[in-house]
């Protein structure tokens, strides 16, 4: 599996297809594989001529694992993208992001626009303008001995999904400590790049992505009904929303017989 190094990090990715590339940035506790691969947008996008890039962030799937929160800031995470952009020779690209990715894409809109062709943020809505929540109550029900008792439901769910991913527990919990990152809602509202903004309608974790979208200068936005925080990837629309969004050919999906 090709990696490189990132200002000392292994950082593990894949690219499919041919044409000009599209950045695919995974969200908290998921992967390369369980978030895009199994969900098949490498090959939906290497149907429409794009190479998309995939790749584990730090602490993730088959890339390093750090142990000390100050290795996951959202600058440091957000400096792993732009290396693996000059490690293949990518000056500029469009990049589709879900929840944390989104984050870490939001923050590259800012700081390096001359790198984003247009930004896609999936799963991150209203509940980033407020107040964050305790880190700790997520760290704690990642690392907890009894994870059955787990009082907080988001920190409930997230542990299961991590232990549906198999994930390291303890880098995750650094990075739960880590990615706590401040807006910036002036330099927001300056952001001029196309941004899309999908929610889901169903999003236990995110509220309604309006508020957000409208604090982006330049965002448009949309709702997938009947979906959640992470099955929002695996419905047709979304990826029928987001390549009509980036100006791509209509995604081609499965065709079941029954």
């Amino acid at each position: 599996m090709p990696s490189f190094d990132s200002d000392g990090v292994e950082i593990v990715y894949e690219t499919f297809g041919f044409g000009a590339p599209v950045i695919l940035c995974h969200g908290f506790a998921a992967h390369r594989k369980q978030a895009w691969m199994a969900n098949d947008w490498q090959g939906t996008l290497a149907k429409a001529e794009r190479e998309a890039i995939l790749f584990d962030h730090r602490g993730h799937g088959d890339s390093e694992k750090l142990y000390n929160k100050e290795d996951y800031s959202v600058p440091m995470m957000a400096g792993d993208v732009l290396r693996l952009m000059d490690k293949l020779n990518i000056d500029k690209a469009p990049i589709i992001s879900h929840s944390m990715g989104a984050m870490i894409t939001l923050y590259l809109t800012i700081h390096h626009p001359e790198r984003i062709e247009a930004a896609v943020l999936i799963g991150i809505g209203e509940h980033m303008l407020g107040d964050s929540r305790d880190p700790k109550i997520m760290a704690d029900a990642l690392t907890s001995k009894e994870p059955w008792d787990i009082e907080d439901e988001a920190a409930a769910s997230f542990r299961a999904f991590v232990d549906s991913t198999r994930s390291d527990h303890e880098a995750l919990a650094a990075c739960t400590y880590g990615t706590r990152h401040p807006l910036d809602l002036e330099a927001m509202a300056k952001i001029s790049l196309p941004v899309l903004v999908v929610g889901a309608a169903q999003d236990e974790f995110s509220g309604s992505v309006e508020p957000l979208a409208n604090a982006i200068g330049s965002a448009t936005h949309a709702t997938i009904p009947y979906t959640s925080h992470h099955s929002v990837l695996a419905e047709a629309s979304t990826k029928d929303i987001i390549f009509e969004f980036l100006g791509l050919p209509a995604p081609e999906h499965y065709e079941h017989s029954w």
